[in-house]
């Protein structure tokens, strides 16, 4: 559905409406002009080397894309560089690509570099309806999408306590001196904002692994979808750590013996259910 907002500050329009004063309106949209684009999903597959489990696939994935070039801020600067979202993303992809092609894992991967997830999660969207593989082969999604950070003590998961997976993403997060977290600003419904929630309507366990974030405050605004989200004002020491605990927490999950779950009464579990039990059928 399409939505607007409304600058109502005195709550004229809003009571208007509550009354049944006004109970319709008219808009007119300008300025706006909308245009094909290519854009390119990045795909890559790494066969894993358990005979009983390579035919299962973990999908590691981020979005490469931005919000490109805007307004120029106070400083002139119009180039929306997109360093926390999502270049550490895409970074951290390509060093899994880089590890796992030397050191393939049980169960093979699926390397996967969005396009078009500013723009409606486009991309993603277009490859659960398309995929490279039959889906209910992915048995799991570890995503990559962020914000910005301000404790760089933490992991911030996006759906941690909802899979089963949860017990080896802290457990790699940990091996790097820092915690994992769950979600800490549900009120920003950021699980069904990211390229995870296309998979998990599919019912494909998908959290978001995410830098360090405690709230939604000024220090995340100051920089998101801004062109001061630039690589100089970015801890680099902490997204080192940030590479590695998403590294070896996919490497966990790649290798377990079981394959992770989400947890009974998730909101996707039944999704879940009809992926992959009509699969063994």
């Amino acid at each position: 559905m399409p939505y607007v907002w409304v600058q109502d500050p005195r709550n004229t329009f809003i009571n208007a409406v509550g009354s049944g004063t006004i109970s319709e309106a008219n808009f007119e949209i300008t300025g706006k002009e909308n245009r094909p684009i290519i854009g390119k999903n990045v795909i890559a597959v790494i066969e894993g080397t358990d005979a009983a489990l390579r035919d299962e696939y973990i999908m590691l994935s981020a979005h490469y894309d931005h919000v490109g070039v805007g307004a120029p801020n106070a400083e002139g600067d119009s180039i929306y560089n997109g360093a926390r979202d999502n270049a550490v993303g895409t970074v951290a992809l390509i060093n899994a690509a880089r590890y796992f092609a030397q050191h393939p894992p049980k169960r093979s991967v699926i390397l996967a570099a969005w396009t078009a997830e500013e723009k409606g999660l486009l991309g993603s969207g277009y490859y659960v309806e398309h995929p490279v593989v039959p889906l209910q082969q992915t048995i799991y999604n570890l995503n990559i999408d962020n914000a910005g950070y301000n404790d760089t003590s933490i992991i911030s998961v996006i759906g941690l306590g909802r899979t089963s997976a949860d017990p080896l993403i802290s457990e790699a997060v940990a091996a790097f001196g820092l915690k994992a977290i769950a979600d800490p600003a549900p009120e920003q419904n950021l699980y069904d904002r990211s390229d995870n929630v296309n998979f998990a309507r599919k019912g494909v366990p998908s959290p978001t692994f995410s830098l360090g974030f405690t709230a939604f405050d000024e220090e995340i605004a100051r920089h998101y979808h801004q062109p001061s989200d630039e690589v100089d004002n970015f801890d680099l020491d902490y997204a080192l750590l940030y590479w590695k605990s998403y590294l070896l927490a996919a490497d966990k999950i790649a290798n377990a013996p079981e394959r992770p779950k989400w947890t009974p009464g998730d909101k996707y579990e039944e999704a879940a259910k009809a992926l992959y039990e009509s699969n063994r059928k």
